[in-house]
């Protein structure tokens, strides 16, 4: 459906909605959609810059399922490095710095690790990812020693990172004739509908058009429509066996 079509059918049974309330609750379908099946998900770009360990990642993202620097896939570090590099803004540390560029290594032994702090108080929520490199004895700080240095190479794109995550959000400027603007691009045409119910039944739990019979009804129809996202999302990423054959 167009995003023209699924708000006037979105409007035959709320008229009273505003454009913008309309947009929201769909957009908040689709979100719940995302966060139930995890059907959207996205590959990401990030610049690597030597000395550098923590980069931003848009708050869209709900998980990372891998990361690839410089096309070779890197794993998870397990837990945290003893020793963090200071890279935290307002408020900072001012008798503090972070620590000094590493030396580049012939064993390119790097991780990533995933952190839900902000490096600044200020400004919009970011999540961030870091990018250490494992070199015995690398990093001394306040009589600890840790084997984990900040990255050490600057690059061009080249931390690739595969993500689950929320939806995109419409805007002013979208061509309402189409189906692939805001939400709509991220869950496949034919569960547009499954958006539709959500926004449907939350639409009949707002207070100012309560009717509880026609709450229940959509909801559970947003309900069935998620399992069948889900079977789907299965089947289409799902590994299957090689049957074994005599010959």
């Amino acid at each position: 459906m167009t995003k023209l079509q699924i708000k006037e059918l979105l409007k035959q049974h709320h008229p009273h909605l505003s454009s913008t309330l309309s947009d929201m609750y769909l957009e908040l379908s689709a979100d719940k959609i995302a966060q139930e099946t995890d059907i959207v998900t996205k590959t990401l770009l990030i610049d690597s810059v030597a000395g550098q360990r923590w980069y931003d990642v848009d708050t869209t993202v709900t998980e990372i399922d891998k990361v690839y620097f410089n096309d070779v896939k890197i794993p998870k570090l397990v837990g945290d490095a003893i020793i963090d590099d200071d890279e935290f803004t307002s408020p900072e540390d001012t008798s503090d710095t972070a620590l000094a560029t590493p030396s580049s290594n012939a064993s390119n032994k790097r991780m990533w690790s995933f952190s839900k702090y902000d490096s600044s108080s200020s400004g919009s929520k970011t999540y961030r990812i870091g990018i250490l490199e494992k070199v015995n004895n690398s990093v001394t700080r306040d009589g600890r020693t840790s084997d984990y240095q900040s990255c050490s190479i600057t690059g061009t794109k080249n931390i690739r990172l595969y993500v689950k995550c929320t939806t995109n959000k419409f805007a002013n400027t979208d061509d309402a004739t189409t189906a692939t603007v805001g939400p709509l691009r991220d869950i496949p045409e034919q569960f547009h509908e499954v958006i539709l119910n959500g926004a449907i039944a939350r639409g009949y739990k707002d207070p100012t058009n309560f009717k509880g019979d026609m709450y229940q009804f959509f909801n559970n129809e947003f309900d069935l429509g998620i399992k069948s996202i889900r079977k789907h999302a299965r089947t289409k990423t799902g590994t299957g066996f090689v049957r074994p054959q005599s010959f």
